[in-house]
């Protein structure tokens, strides 16, 4: 594998990102498209207008297909399964662009939940459904978008494929992970399963703060391509302001061999290496970051002090909430109840997944720390 990452400045126009994203190409060794059936993979969390930075940008994706037309591509899909599953997938893709997108280039969209599952093996989960549809074509192109993370600090190139796991197997997932560390393990696990031929990443307009939904677009000016999903997301990971072993997808994956961590090993085309950290992003504190610098032999004072003490927690905000009750459908741990005309979460059971926060669309719930926790995240 080839540990080159292409960071081209860009913005959102499509004739421009074409050529950029074409140029980036012609640094690997991607296989011949003539003939083949290509599946997009955006990063479509929710029913947002690309303007909210919350799901990938629809002039990246056409811009993506006109140079897999011109490679003489078959057939091309695009599609992904939402955090909601009860979001309908034609309104998704309507208000993602998604859909004026691919009637404009006469593609397809595909419901990935209408394909079944196939199951792989996972060392936390026991086994992982992902939709049959990625065994139905032939190559897969993955583009996220680059956004803070309240869980899992970042996603980006390797928790981008987490979408392919459809319904409410996304829930199962978090039940069983209840940190980001056995959760980067199901997604180092999933992604190596998708196994995307290229990685492209919308990190034009991306999102500071507290992302993946409910944080602030802010503009990083950048596109961003390879093969080596891992040297992508330490790429990307620099451009939020992190230190790539801060992130947990970045750690295991390298040491599953997936990619190379080592920034000073990783070819950077288009960008100097130390223009590329952003020192004022808004970011994401929790305290599994913080556990990485404790002592082996305390991990079970670590854990009792995270649950007891330290703890980070969803709550409700009355005025703006609209009872849609996408946060109860979402709770993997089913903490969150409708009663007496209010949202009620019962501590007791949540295990601060933060589905919830991340799915909120009228950005309702806040995220609150207990005591020890605002003093050791100011």
């Amino acid at each position: 594998m080839s540990s080159k990452v292409i960071v081209y400045n860009a913005e959102y126009e499509k004739e421009s990102l074409k050529d950029k994203i074409k140029r980036a190409l012609e640094y690997f060794d991607l296989p011949n498209f003539k003939g083949k059936r290509v599946f997009i993979k955006p990063n479509l969390l929710m029913a947002s207008s690309p303007d909210k930075a919350i799901t990938t940008h629809p002039t990246v994706i056409e811009a993506i297909i006109e140079i897999l037309k011109e490679k003489e591509a078959r057939e091309i899909f695009i599609g992904d399964t939402p955090g909601n599953t009860s979001t309908n997938l034609d309104h998704l893709y309507r208000v993602t662009g998604m859909k004026e997108a691919a009637e404009r280039q006469k593609v397809n969209l595909v419901n990935l939940y209408t394909y079944g599952v196939v199951n792989i093996k996972s060392e936390v989960a026991g086994n992982i459904p992902l939709t049959k549809f990625i065994k139905e074509v032939d190559y897969i192109i993955n583009v996220p978008k680059l956004k803070t993370h309240t869980f899992m600090l970042m996603t980006c190139t390797i928790k981008n494929t987490f979408g392919l796991v459809p319904g409410m197997n996304k829930s199962r997932m978090h039940a069983i992970a209840i940190n980001p560390e056995n959760f980067a393990k199901i997604l180092v696990e999933i992604f190596s399963e998708v196994n995307p031929v290229i990685n492209i990443v919308d990190a034009i307009v991306g999102m500071e703060g507290e992302g993946p939904s409910a944080g602030t677009p802010r503009k990083f000016g950048k596109i961003i391509t390879g093969k080596d999903p891992v040297a992508v997301d330490v790429v990307s990971s620099l451009l939020l302001g992190y230190k790539p072993e801060q992130i947990y997808t970045n750690l295991i994956a390298y040491k599953k061999g997936l990619g190379e961590i080592n920034i000073e090993k990783i070819e950077v085309i288009g960008e100097e290496k130390d223009k590329i950290y952003n020192h004022d992003v808004v970011k994401v504190k929790n305290f599994y970051s913080l556990s990485k610098n404790v002592p082996a032999f305390m991990g079970s004072i670590t854990s009792f002090l995270y649950n007891k003490l330290i703890r980070q927690y969803p709550v409700i905000e009355d005025e703006k909430c609209i009872k849609c009750r996408i946060c109860e459908n979402s709770c993997p741990n089913k903490a969150i109840t409708y009663d007496s005309n209010k949202m009620i979460i019962d501590y007791k059971k949540c295990i601060s997944c933060f589905c919830c926060h991340e799915l909120c669309p009228q950005k309702a719930i806040r995220l609150e720390k207990s005591l020890l926790a605002r003093r050791l995240f100011r």
